[in-house]
């Protein structure tokens, strides 16, 4: 009789700064959680660095959940951030105890859930909070997460009861995954989100704000191609002519982006910050990416890109050389040592 091989136990990892001396607490919880955020005090400065912060977690393979529980903070991403770090994930989040100030002064409660899309610019002032944290990595939940960017930020109240009940399984989950072998807990996932994508699916949207093109199959195909053709010239009349539609129904797309010149200016713009600022580009003139971003003229790119970000390209590419020198003769032992949460989330999807 054949002995049957158990699928293996998930991962789990559980961080706490009080296991570390106080002069270190600060700078490890933000090796662990400055993978996705800035971190600064609620008034804007460095926080203490007797800091209280936790994290829960277990790795599944295609998401990390987990539950982080700190003081009040301050977490952003400026473009600057988001376009250094590439990270292309989801957070759902479930605030289990408190909620804080996200920007457009978005309050979020106890009980709320809030989406956060790491592709953009993100601040909230968080009260003392705990949270549990659903990571997505978007090249692995492509249709979920067509569903979820347009959320970013918002708050979705715990009065509506399929909120409540979409925490509530999320929690449910949680509390399970303990007991599971990885092959449990990888069916039990895609149940989870399978339910967020019928949920957000047949609801349309949660406020006047979501607009019904988000997931319409001919605007996600129109914003691909604009995404894989930003160096070519680029028209509604174009666009219109390609996808055997009327110009009036590109227009109507694009609405919510301000229009459809508006919405390639802001793609260009931001493959633009992405390509001066990352590593792996450095070696691109100024002139060869403004090429690269639908630009004949530098100086035309060069005005367009201060307009945007309020600095010149040679500004941020110079800022980025000085930060990658800083990172390739800087190491911090303990931090590392610590960082298996962070080290998961860069693994993600790759």
């Amino acid at each position: 009789m054949k002995s049957e091989i158990p699928s293996p136990a998930v991962p789990v990892v559980h961080f706490d700064s009080h296991d570390f001396d106080v002069a270190d607490r600060f700078d490890v919880w933000r090796e662990n959680i400055g993978v996705f955020f800035d971190l600064a005090s609620p008034e804007g400065g460095k926080p203490g660095q007797d800091i209280h912060a936790r994290i829960d977690a277990c790795n599944l393979g295609e998401t990390v959940f987990g539950v982080t529980k700190s003081e009040s903070q301050l977490f952003s991403r400026d473009e600057s951030r988001v376009a250094k770090d590439d990270m292309d994930h989801i957070l759902v989040q479930v605030f289990l105890e408190g909620g804080g100030l996200a920007e457009g002064d978005e309050r979020i409660y106890t009980g709320d859930m809030l989406v956060i899309d790491m592709d953009k610019p993100h601040a909230m002032v968080n009260t003392d909070f705990e949270n549990l944290t659903l990571v997505l990595p978007r090249n692995m939940q492509t249709v979920l997460s067509e569903l979820l960017s347009p959320l970013h930020g918002k708050r979705l109240s715990s009065e509506n009861p399929m909120v409540r009940f979409m925490a509530g399984h999320m929690k449910a989950l949680w509390h399970t995954v303990p007991e599971m072998d990885l092959i449990q807990a990888g069916a039990s996932l895609q149940g989870t989100l399978g339910l967020m994508e019928g949920w957000l699916s047949q609801e349309g949207r949660l406020s006047e704000e979501i607009t019904p093109e988000a997931s319409s199959a001919l605007g996600k195909s129109i914003r691909r191609y604009i995404e894989k053709h930003l160096a070519e010239t680029l028209t509604p009349e174009g666009l219109a002519e390609t996808f055997r539609v009327s110009r009036s129904q590109i227009y109507r797309i694009f609405a919510p982006y301000d229009g459809v010149a508006r919405y390639i200016w802001e793609r260009r713009m931001l493959r633009s910050l992405k390509m001066l600022t990352q590593p792996h580009s450095l070696h691109l003139t100024i002139s060869a990416i403004a090429f690269e971003c639908g630009y004949t003229s530098e100086a035309h790119f060069s005005r367009s890109f201060k307009a945007r970000f309020g600095h010149p390209p040679s500004y941020m590419r110079a800022e980025a050389s000085d930060n990658q020198h800083h990172c390739d003769g800087s190491s911090d032992t303990t931090a590392e040592d610590s960082a298996e949460f962070a080290n998961w989330i860069r693994e993600l999807a790759k």
